[in-house]
């Protein structure tokens, strides 16, 4: 796996290129967007951690331009804003994932670590967890070989998270993410309602769930070998 690391902090930059680099993870480090650019032209990777404010320009201005080049390397956005409002605009720009400074650079390996095994089974469409399966291309999700009848949008959820194991969504992150709407036009307990349903069909009723609520942030898709090899569920609940 080839990752780049476009952060201006010398001190974060170094302490993260140490941890990747500790798990076999090819690293490339760039102090600006001008660097950060050229070793974008100059080679492919898989894993993209850009830090917003950069000395010489916009990390979403870099974003932006990424997405629109028609780049999919996974992007995990750090920064120092942690009001929801800037969690949002970094995903509608196109970041895969946010992480609010100050963190722990072994959680961001966690969640890089993650991405790293979605990658390794991304020529799959298949994912299974604790019994469930989940067919992203006929669209289908079976519970002991049966078939679970989902509606559009439930199935769009639980296909969302489940590709995201490990990441904690607000309600506002996913009405943008799996309705393509915001509060402003759709309340945020359509959310909660779908997880109802979600896990009243999955059998997904009582702890250890997959759908896990973070209390006062939203919700969390939890395959229990994240939280046995990672410990990434309390992680993430003090990160975001």
């Amino acid at each position: 796996m080839r990752a780049l690391i476009i952060e201006d902090d010398r001190m974060i930059r170094r302490l993260v290129e140490v941890q990747l680099s500790k798990e076999s993870i090819d690293v490339t480090v760039a102090p600006d967007a001008t660097a950060g650019r050229a070793a974008l032209q100059g080679a492919q990777f898989d894993l993209l951690i850009l830090d917003l404010t950069l000395p010489d320009g916009s990390g979403l201005d870099m974003l932006k331009a990424l997405r629109q080049g028609g780049s999919t390397t996974h992007v995990i956005v750090v920064s120092g804003a942690v009001r929801e409002v800037d969690r949002v605009r970094a995903l509608q720009y196109g970041a895969d994932d946010y992480v609010s400074k100050p963190f722990f650079a072994r959680e961001l390996a966690a969640r890089v670590l993650a991405v790293r095994r979605r990658l390794e089974r991304s020529h799959q469409s298949h994912l299974q967890y604790n019994g469930l399966e989940f067919d992203l291309e006929a669209r289908k999700v079976t519970a002991g070989g049966s078939e679970v009848d989902l509606t559009t949008k439930e199935f769009d959820l639980i296909a969302y998270v489940a590709c995201r194991p490990g990441q904690v969504f607000s309600r506002e992150e996913l009405l943008q993410s799996v309705w393509q709407s915001t509060s402003a036009w759709q309340r945020p307990s359509t959310v909660t309602e779908h997880v109802r349903r979600l896990r009243a069909k999955l059998g997904d009723g009582t702890p250890p769930r997959l759908l896990v609520s973070v209390r006062s942030i939203g919700y969390r898709f939890d395959p229990p070998y994240l939280a046995e090899e990672q410990g990434l569920a309390a992680i993430t609940s003090q990160s975001c």
